[in-house]
């Protein structure tokens, strides 16, 4: 019995250093404070887009009070079947920046910001998503780090918002995870993750690099990969002027979908960092939910899971703190406990979800 609790405790307890050391290296990073004034880069912004016609008018609107003004705007329509370019061109009437709409000449959304990046008039490249809006600093923010730093790839902050219900703060609060831990990662010279919705880049890297264009998602981490395989400079943008903010999904169904896509292309990552990491958070998951199982055989577990649930509330709620500057997320520990209840499940169902349910982006099959 004591080998078992050995081979339980242990992934818990590095699952638990990590953190700690995450959050130590946040808190030790500088903000970037600069960022609102006229030093900088010029920069290329490629969005592409697919059926947003919902979204297109709030995109326009937020990048339309931009601060930085020395910058150019390309909307890459990916074969958009509703009334996308129609929303877009009234929206565009009073938009005071250069913008040019192209139309995608091959499917799917690598290679619409393929071909976005191909037309980028400028050397630094920004990608982001239709159904963003953005701090009015946040690509003065960009051009000014790459400015000061000697950067090839900017990971950026991003956070969910919400309207209500369970089901979106789930969302934004596992979404911050994943930012926080991210971002900690990329600050300590590790990066493990980062986010389509906020990268920039060096256009002759992103034309180099490597996004295994016959896989439909990951546009973001297979470049994150390739960088790190060529030895890039890879630098976390910490400032909340350069924050991006997405909506949270508002039904099960969707945020399955997402997750699917999110666990389907992961068999295809090569670096370690990012895959031992996956594997830790993977086991440390499984390991409570077994060991709440294992209560019907042996009721010592119910020590053990309580004990292991009460630690890991502990250290997630100590990282997710800090988004509370950085990405304005307010939480108690209460809340992040009865959340870890149901997040083991959570893992289970959207490891197992893709074998029982055909995977969409929208109008594609995955």
């Amino acid at each position: 019995m004591g080998i078992v609790y050995f081979l339980f405790i242990l992934p818990l307890l590095w699952y638990c250093q990590k953190l700690i050391h995450w959050r130590r290296t946040w808190l030790w990073s500088a903000v970037f404070t600069s960022g609102s004034g006229k030093q900088g880069v010029p920069l290329s912004l490629i969005i592409p887009f697919k059926d947003e016609a919902a979204n297109l008018a709030s995109l326009i609107h937020s990048l339309n009070k931009q601060s930085w003004d020395c910058w150019e705007l390309i909307l890459v329509n990916d074969h958009s079947i509703d009334n996308s370019l129609e929303v877009l061109r009234s929206a565009l009437t009073s938009f005071k920046y250069p913008v040019r709409v192209i139309e995608a000449t091959a499917s799917g959304k690598k290679a619409a910001l393929l071909q976005g990046v191909q037309a980028a008039r400028y050397q630094y490249i920004v990608t982001s998503d239709a159904d963003c809006t953005f701090h009015a600093d946040w690509l003065a923010s960009i051009a000014a780090y790459f400015a000061l730093n000697k950067a090839d790839l900017i990971i950026g902050p991003v956070s969910l918002t919400i309207s209500a219900g369970w089901l979106q703060r789930f969302q934004q609060l596992d979404f911050a995870a994943l930012q926080l831990s991210g971002g900690a990662a990329a600050l300590d010279g590790k990066p493990i993750m980062c986010n389509g919705a906020n990268l920039a880049c060096r256009k002759e890297l992103y034309l180099r690099a490597q996004i295994q264009p016959v896989i439909a998602s990951g546009d973001d981490m297979f470049l994150l990969e390739w960088m790190k395989k060529e030895g890039c400079s890879i630098h976390y943008l910490k400032t909340p002027r350069a924050l991006v903010q997405t909506h949270a999904l508002d039904s099960f169904a969707s945020f399955m979908q997402q997750r699917a896509r999110w666990a389907a292309k992961a068999r295809n990552y090569r670096d370690r960092h990012i895959i031992g990491t996956g594997i830790l958070v993977s086991v440390t998951n499984f390991i409570l939910f077994l060991s709440l199982v294992l209560v019907l055989w042996q009721p010592y577990f119910l020590i053990f899971f309580c004990t292991s649930l009460f630690l890991k509330s502990l250290f997630d709620y100590r990282l997710l703190k800090l988004g509370e500057s950085d990405l304005g997320l307010k939480l108690s520990f209460m809340e992040v406990l009865v959340w870890q209840l149901l997040y083991p499940l959570y893992v289970l169902i959207t490891l197992l979800y893709p074998l029982f349910v055909t995977v969409r982006w929208k109008s594609r099959h995955i």
